[in-house]
C-alpha cells in the first residue's frame, strides 16, 4: 500500500502536487497487492513508504503578493537532486475527515485524529496529583517591586479558574510517554494534518525534521514546555478558523532563505504563553470570558501570527530568531488585546463573513 495524501477539494495552487501522483501510485499498488503474498505486501508496503518520502516538491504557483516568494528565484523544479528542501504546505485535511475503506497491511497503521477538547476531556479525568506540587502557575512577590507588582500589577484571577489554570500547568509538566496511546495519537495527528498523508509515520527517525523538530525523536525538544507544548500544536492544527493560517506558517518554515524549524518555534511560543499567564498577563481576558484554557490557546495562536508576520513581511531569517522571539514575548505581554485583535483581523482575510467567534463560543 502507497503512502495517501488526504485529498481536498480544489486545492490551492501554490501548495505542492504529489496527491494526484500519491493517488495514481496508490491505485497501481492495490492491484499488484492483490497478487503477491502476504510477506511481500508488508515488503512492498514498507517500500511506499520510504519511496514516498523521497518525493520532489513541485511549486507551481508562488503566492503573488509574497515578498519573500519570488516566481522567477524560488520555482522549485522537480529534477532537483537536493533533499534538503521540504515541500511546502498542501491544505491540510479536516481532522475528522474520514479515511479511504483500505485495510492496510500488516505494520503500517492508519490512527484516527484527535482534537484539543478530546486531549483537554482526557487530562481532566487524570490523576495529576504527582506533578501538581511542582508547578508555579503564579509569580511570587519579593521584594519592593513584588509588593509594587501585587498593588499596581495585573488583577488577580478569579478563584473559580484557579483550578483550570493549575491544570495547564500540569499538563506542561508532564512528559512524553510512548506507553500512553492518546500522546502518540496527538504526536501523528501533528504531523499528518502539516503534511497532509493518511498514514502513520516512525516514532523515531529523521522524518521529524519536515515539521521542524530538531533530531529524530520528538520527546527531546517536548521537554522545553512539556505536553503542552504538543496539545498547543495540535489546537492550532485541528481548530477549523486557524487552519488556513496553519498552513501560511508551514509554507514559510520551508521557504529556501527564510525557513525555520516550525515546531521548535511552537514550542517557544508555548513558552512565552505560559509565562504570560503566570505572570498575570492573561487574567483581564480569563476573567471576562470565565475560561483559562481557549484565552490562552487564542493568545498562543496571536503570538505566533506577531512572530509570523514579522518573519515574512521583512524576510527574517533563522539568524534573527532570538531577537524576534525575545521581542514578541515583551511586546505581546503589554499588549495581550491588541495582539488578540490582529490575529482576528488576520482570520477575516479568510473568510469576510466570519464572526469574531471561535467554533468553542469564546469571543476574541
Amino acid at each position: 500500500m502507497m503512502l495517501e495524501s488526504v485529498q481536498q477539494k480544489d486545492p490551492p495552487s501554490e501548495f505542492v502536487d504529489v496527491a494526484e501522483r500519491n493517488r495514481k501510485n496508490q491505485t497501481h499498488g492495490l492491484r499488484r497487492l492483490r497478487s503477491v503474498s502476504h510477506e511481500e505486501e508488508l515488503a512492498a508496503a514498507r517500500e511506499a513508504w520510504d519511496s514516498v518520502q523521497c518525493v520532489e516538491p513541485i511549486l507551481r504557483s508562488p503566492l503573488k503578493d509574497d515578498p519573500c516568494l519570488s516566481p522567477k528565484k524560488h520555482l522549485i523544479n522537480s529534477s532537483s537532486s537536493s533533499p534538503a528542501k521540504s515541500p511546502p504546505c498542501k491544505q491540510p485535511p479536516h481532522p475528522k475527515a474520514h479515511l479511504p475503506p483500505l485495510h492496510p497491511p500488516p505494520g503500517v497503521r492508519i490512527t484516527p485524529h484527535t482534537d484539543f477538547d478530546e486531549v483537554w476531556d482526557f487530562f481532566t479525568r487524570q490523576d495529576m496529583s504527582d506533578v501538581m506540587g511542582s508547578i508555579k502557575p503564579t509569580v511570587e512577590p519579593r521584594g519592593v517591586n513584588g509588593l509594587l507588582r501585587s498593588i499596581f500589577g495585573p488583577k488577580k484571577l478569579k478563584a473559580e479558574l484557579v483550578e483550570e489554570r493549575n491544570l495547564l500547568f500540569a499538563i506542561a509538566q508532564c512528559q512524553f510517554k510512548n506507553e500512553e496511546p492518546l500522546h502518540l495519537q496527538m504526536l501523528q495527528t501533528v504531523y499528518k494534518v502539516l503534511t497532509a498523508t493518511a498514514i502513520d509515520c516512525p516514532r523515531y527517525g529523521t522524518h521529524w525534521d519536515l515539521i521542524g523538530f530538531q533530531g529524530t525523536d520528538p520527546a527531546t525538544d517536548l521537554r522545553g514546555a512539556g505536553l503542552l507544548g504538543l496539545v498547543q500544536a495540535l489546537y492550532l492544527l485541528t481548530h477549523d478558523p486557524l487552519l488556513p493560517f496553519a498552513r501560511e506558517v508551514y509554507q514559510l518554515s520551508h521557504h529556501p532563505t527564510c525557513q525555520f524549524p516550525l515546531m521548535v518555534l511552537s514550542i517557544n511560543v508555548t513558552r512565552i504563553s505560559l509565562q504570560a499567564l503566570r505572570e498575570g498577563h492573561l487574567n483581564k481576558e480569563c476573567n471576562s470570558r470565565g475560561n483559562v484554557r481557549h484565552v490562552l490557546n487564542q493568545f498562543f495562536t496571536a503570538v505566533l501570527f506577531h512572530i509570523f508576520w514579522i518573519w515574512k513581511t521583512e524576510c527574517k531569517t533563522i539568524k534573527d530568531s532570538g531577537f524576534i522571539i525575545k521581542d514578541a514575548e515583551a511586546y505581546c505581554k503589554r499588549n495581550v488585546k491588541t495582539v488578540l485583535q490582529k490575529l482576528q483581523a488576520h482570520l477575516r482575510k479568510y473568510n469576510p463573513h466570519q464572526d469574531d467567534v471561535f467554533d468553542d463560543g469564546e469571543m476574541l
